[in-house]
């Protein structure tokens, strides 16, 4: 598997540039490299002392982030809690997880949150505070959302992530956490093997038409 990692910077002196938006892409290793997409990773990158307010700026991307920004620092002043502050090795920017999507037919597993963790572990730099709100993709009236956020939180916790503040989990990324926690779930998934055929077109990307089990272990924290 292979991840890609895109962005957009602006030139411009007079464009608030402290909050920069990662896609990052989960393919499938081909000869030429990245091939097949099968999920994909929204993540944010801020710097407090690059922007007029960092709330202000996430409220201006998205309700989601707007929610974690409010739990991580203060509204009115846009500093950093001081008691998330106190709490960091190494203070820092911020790395905030938006959104995972991963193929429904290899959820369960614990792969997306594994392959997260790699995204952080090479966005983040060792510093600083990884936040997330471990909600449902799916948020719909059918979708029991107490019990949702619990059971992402038991699998984001696989990584180190730990409860703060209004439902936001945090990860600090200047501790061996992070590390430690991607060593056991390599070895853990190691064990893990899925079969997949794919249909190509002649113009556009492959898709994947079909995806077997040949070796897996469930995941500890997901049904």
């Amino acid at each position: 598997m292979i991840l890609t990692y895109s962005s957009q910077h602006w030139i411009d002196p007079w464009h608030e540039d402290g909050v920069q938006y990662w896609h990052v892409g989960m393919h499938v290793n081909e000869d030429a490299g990245p091939g097949t997409s099968f999920g994909s990773i929204e993540i944010c990158v801020a710097d407090e002392y690059r922007v007029a307010n960092i709330v202000h700026s996430f409220d201006a991307l998205s309700a989601d982030l707007y929610r974690i920004g409010k739990a991580l620092y203060d509204e009115k002043t846009g500093d950093l809690r001081d008691d998330l502050h106190e709490l960091l090795a190494l203070p820092g920017k911020t790395t905030i997880v938006d959104k995972v999507s991963i193929d429904r037919r290899l959820r369960g597993h614990g792969l997306g949150v594994y392959l997260t963790g790699m995204a952080l572990d090479y966005l983040s730099h060792g510093a600083g505070v990884i936040a997330l709100f471990p909600g449902p993709l799916e948020r719909d009236d059918d979708t029991d959302q107490e019990k949702a956020c619990a059971s992402l939180g038991r699998a984001w916790s696989r990584i180190g992530f730990t409860p703060y503040h209004d439902g936001t989990w945090i990860l600090d990324p200047g501790m061996t956490t992070l590390d430690d926690a991607l060593r056991r779930e390599r070895e853990r998934l190691q064990h893990h093997r899925w079969k997949m055929t794919f249909r190509y077109e002649d113009r556009g990307p492959g898709t994947i038409s079909h995806i077997t089990m040949a070796k897996s272990i469930p995941h500890p924290a997901l049904p």
